[in-house]
């Protein structure tokens, strides 16, 4: 405990402080000219109370079907293929009308296994106030933190979905807000494993609302901790932090148009990290965003030093990934398009189509990657 609070000490020391309220200011006085990562609320998991009713049994269910295909030969990231299916099966009992028990299991199936890749339970108490809702045991994790790629992997939801801890959440037609605390891994004294927490926050606040625009501050942070008392690993303690910030203006057109919606997002994003050694690191990141009648085009540029994010998206660490690599980068730049279609096959059923090519303009690669994603939500 006391390495822990000499990290978190040097972490937050006054230069660093002085330096990121800098960065802060400088990146929220860039012209924000779209959303910063796909739209995932398709592959959202939610779960409300009935506010009218209480004493009431209900059944519900949730599941993913997926195949996503990485085509990458560079030196920081993976090529492989995942393929699946996940089932969330759940007993829903409301012993109030603002007040919500669920208890269920998660089953996951990675095709090509010759048995289920995971199995677990989930168990949620859910309290609604208004329109804050407050959650113990399973979360509302993975994509529904509507964090950007950089700072959360979208394939995280394919391979470590669940998530554990408590959470509170505020969603209204003009805000978001999301702050959790889950614990991935625990230990005891003996062990040789780590314990581990993350958690963070994940907003967006309104500043202009007109017909047809709107001008919001999107505002995200997750904190990253790995250690534990009286343990038996050989790991430094880690305190991970990353940022990301900017503005971001939307325009609506008539639905019945060609371009749809245009929106404009200005990130810039911050890592430091506080192990052995003090790191930190940092990335400029505008995104493009076209609602065309047939389908959506993000087209993203990413212009990242020293990066990193433990639970962040492969392709835009600074230290690669690859399994038996070693290998550095420390300058990132990247232009990523993405085409990303929501097609609603009937009430509930939803199938996601993507396709998202990118080029690496430092290693002069072409690469990309497609995915098909069909959600059933009952």
């Amino acid at each position: 405990m006391e390495r822990t609070q000499r990290n978190l000490t040097a972490f937050f020391s006054k230069t660093g402080t002085r330096q990121a309220a800098l960065s802060l200011l400088s990146f929220l006085m860039l012209p924000a000219l779209c959303p910063a990562q796909p739209d995932n609320r398709a592959l959202e998991q939610r779960s409300l109370p009935d506010t009218t009713r209480s004493g009431r049994f209900s059944f519900r269910f949730h599941s993913l079907g997926f195949v996503r295909n990485n085509e990458y030969f560079g030196p920081l990231a993976d090529g492989y293929t995942l393929f699946g299916n996940q089932l969330n099966p759940r007993v829903a009992y409301q012993p109030a009308p603002h007040v919500l028990l669920e208890a269920g299991v998660f089953l996951q199936n990675d095709f090509g296994q010759e048995r289920i890749a995971r199995i677990a339970p989930t168990f949620t108490v859910r309290f609604r106030h208004r329109h804050w809702d407050f959650l113990f045991g399973t979360l509302e994790g993975s994509v529904s933190h509507r964090l950007i790629e950089p700072l959360y992997h979208f394939e995280r939801l394919l391979r470590q979905r669940i998530e554990n801890g408590l959470q509170v959440i505020h969603r209204t037609d003009r805000t978001f807000f999301d702050f959790w605390i889950s614990y991935p891994r625990n230990t005891l004294p003996g062990y040789t494993r780590q314990e581990q927490f993350w958690g963070g926050v994940s907003a967006e606040l309104p500043l202009l609302l007109r017909p047809g625009f709107r001008l919001s501050v999107p505002l995200q942070a997750t904190a990253f901790h790995a250690g534990g008392q009286n343990i038996r690993s050989p790991l430094p303690v880690r305190t991970a932090l990353n940022a990301a910030a900017g503005l971001s203006l939307s325009w609506q057109n008539r639905p019945d148009r060609f371009i749809r919606t245009v929106r404009l997002d200005t990130y810039a994003a911050g890592y430091r990290e506080n192990a052995d050694s003090l790191r930190s690191g940092g990335a400029f990141y505008p995104n493009l965003t076209l609602g065309l009648k047939p389908l959506t085009v993000l087209v993203s540029y990413w212009n990242g030093n020293d990066y990193r994010a433990e639970y962040g998206g492969d392709l835009y660490q600074s230290a690669t990934r690859r399994f038996g690599s070693t290998y550095r980068e420390a300058r990132r730049r990247l232009l990523i398009v993405r085409f990303l279609k929501d097609v609603k096959i009937a009430d509930g059923l939803v199938v996601t189509l993507r396709f998202e090519p990118h080029y690496d303009l430092k290693n002069r690669l072409f690469e990309h990657a497609e995915g098909i994603y069909l959600t059933f939500t009952k």
